[in-house]
């Protein structure tokens, strides 16, 4: 098959780009031509799948008008930078899709994406500079489908991949196609598990490190399996959060804890201060934000006793919202605590907007001790500084006896890990606490 440049004939898009059903239609001509001279051997072409990262978000906060000139200035950059491919095609409103034809001839058309989606580029427009960042899934012909659905199923998929794994550009596998089989039966399985109950929280208590006393507990979710095992929030949550089954999932873990916290109080424990993790995700969404405060509201327990610990991803994506909402949780007398320091980008200027009364050190920086002298430096910094702005301090993730005497020595009051306690269930947490 000879190159053929088609953009003209199906140029009829308002920004000067074909449409998805205009690329069909390019598509399925390669695709006949392709099929016609198998004889000869088969002309391999590849399907590109891109969006824009994070444009969502900045929908969100430019408005319709901005947006629609950045998806002007992408598609400019589109056409001007890619080359020997036949068609450039605008999806929906922040997706693309590019054909390359004849890429045993053409070997630079991998090249081509990959400077595309690693360097990024700027938009200057309606005052504002703009960096965009794309991701990108690649499926081949005919390796990956010998039809359009296929091609661009397949395509999206390994789109879809990229975006989750970091890794900016895939080219699609079956591997992929079954982690997608995979994450649909965790969504089926998470929500049977919701609605069974079948979730328990476990307790890791925190030390002042000076004197060995715990002085609270964080609640931490599990989801115990047959045969003594289970299956690692780290595995669930990210899909709860996408699935949006966290809201449900968080209620039931805030009920839980706070029904634990009103027992203590009676059973005269009431020093315990309990931290329960809130995702960004409620913290955004105001309808379940209320529904929260609703659960917080039913309960009389000692709130000053209750820490709500958020990490600094919730912050970058709106710091305004998220001062107003917790605000009205500090009003019931909750303090509030900024997980996994130093791992977010919020600048100090936003930590000093927020209402927050405990700073957490991330693990990653405590795993650092005593080899990593860079992370130790910035570790102590920290601390110095949340000193300074009359924050608490815990350090999260001790592990080993040289990291405690460390924290010890840079006057770090309290922390937590497996060296000092892991988490308990409720029933065995008594035995510490004693």
């Amino acid at each position: 098959m000879g190159k053929t440049n088609m953009r003209p004939a199906y140029n009829d898009s308002l920004n000067g780009l074909p449409k998805s059903n205009l690329l069909k239609n390019i598509l399925t001509e390669y695709i006949l031509q392709s099929s016609c001279r198998q004889f000869a051997g088969v002309d391999r072409f590849a399907l590109v799948y891109l969006d824009i990262e994070n444009f969502k978000y900045l929908n969100q906060t430019y408005g319709y008008k901005v947006c629609d000139e950045i998806i002007n200035c992408v598609e400019n950059y589109l056409v001007r930078n890619v080359k020997n491919s036949s068609c450039v095609a605008r999806i929906t409103s922040d997706k693309f899709a590019i054909l390359f034809t004849d890429i045993k001839a053409n070997s630079g058309w991998y090249e081509t994406i990959d400077e595309i989606i690693n360097n990024g580029f700027n938009i200057n427009t309606f005052n504002h500079v703009f960096y965009i960042t794309m991701s990108a899934g690649i499926a081949l012909y005919p390796e990956h489908g010998r039809d359009i659905d296929s091609l661009m199923k397949k395509a999206e998929t390994a789109n879809y991949s990229a975006k989750k794994t970091g890794k900016n550009i895939n080219i699609y596998s079956d591997e992929l196609q079954q982690d997608i089989i995979e994450q649909v039966q965790m969504v089926n399985k998470l929500q049977n598990g919701i609605e069974k109950e079948e979730f328990t929280l476990y307790y890791q208590p925190m030390f002042k490190l000076n004197s060995n006393e715990i002085i609270g507990v964080e609640a931490l979710v599990r989801w115990p399996q047959p045969m003594n095992e289970f299956i690692s929030p780290e595995i669930f949550i990210p899909i709860a959060e996408k699935s949006k089954q966290i809201y449900e999932l968080e209620r039931w873990i805030i009920n839980k804890a706070l029904q634990q916290k009103e027992q203590w109080e009676k059973d005269g424990q009431d020093y315990i201060e309990l931290s329960i993790n809130l995702s960004s995700k409620t913290l955004e969404s105001e309808s379940n934000f209320q529904k929260i405060e609703k659960i917080i509201s039913s309960y009389k327990v000692n709130y000053s006793k209750i820490i709500i610990e958020i990490t600094e991803t919730v912050i970058i994506s709106n710091i305004d919202l998220a001062i107003e909402r917790l605000n009205r949780l500090r009003s019931y007398g909750i303090k509030i605590a900024l997980d996994d320091f130093g791992t977010g980008y919020s600048s100090l200027t936003h930590i000093l907007k927020l209402p927050i009364d405990i700073i957490k050190i991330d693990r990653s920086f405590i795993k650092s001790i005593p080899n990593g002298n860079e992370e130790m430096v910035i570790t102590q910094n920290m601390i110095s500084l949340a000193h300074d702005l009359n924050y608490k301090v815990v350090a999260e993730g001790i592990e080993t006896q040289e990291q405690l005497e460390y924290l010890k020595k840079i006057s770090c009051e309290f922390g937590q890990g497996y060296l000092l306690c892991k988490p308990l269930p409720s029933d065995r947490l008594h035995e510490v606490l004693i």
